[in-house]
């Protein structure tokens, strides 16, 4: 990202980033790395999606993509990957403005595992863009940690005086 698309990026983020409740996703494990990291992402390749396609509303898009797991775990009761878009939906309604396209974001982000369809074109490239995030930090941190605990595992075993 350019300095000056890393400037209006971060002008565009900079209060939900300042919000306690939203800092705190920190904490949060997701794919091997923070959720907070996970969402600043999604948000990244969202806005300058957006800018590439010379989309208007990227600023209220880019807002979107960064609130689309705006939860934490132990909120979450039953199957996260599937109840966790509307927690983050509360979530961001509870500490931020939200526009209805902004809502259909955040709701629709897990199309198809889940059954909100994607009704504007910013959902569509926040779930795209969501899965493609989920895909390189997968690939890159949790597969290596969990193959890393497997053989870190195996060898304690193999190395256990009976």
């Amino acid at each position: 990202m350019t300095i000056n698309k890393e400037v209006e990026f971060n002008n565009i983020v900079s209060d939900i980033l300042k919000n306690e409740s939203f800092i705190e996703l920190k904490y949060e494990i997701h794919h091997g790395i923070s959720r907070l990291d996970h969402s600043l992402n999604v948000a990244r390749l969202t806005y300058n999606t957006c800018k590439k396609m010379k989309i208007k509303n990227y600023n209220e898009i880019t807002r979107a993509a960064l609130l689309h797991d705006f939860f934490k775990s132990s909120e979450i009761n039953g199957n996260s990957f599937i109840n966790h878009p509307k927690k983050a939906l509360d979530n961001s309604k509870n500490n931020f403005e939200i526009s209805s396209i902004q809502e259909n974001i955040i709701i629709s982000h897990m199309f198809p595992m889940t059954k909100t369809i994607p009704k504007n074109i910013g959902s569509w490239i926040v779930t795209l863009a969501d899965k493609m995030v989920a895909l390189y930090e997968c690939t890159k941190y949790k597969i290596p940690l969990t193959i890393g605990a497997v053989m870190l595992f195996f060898i304690n075993f193999c190395f256990i005086q009976r």
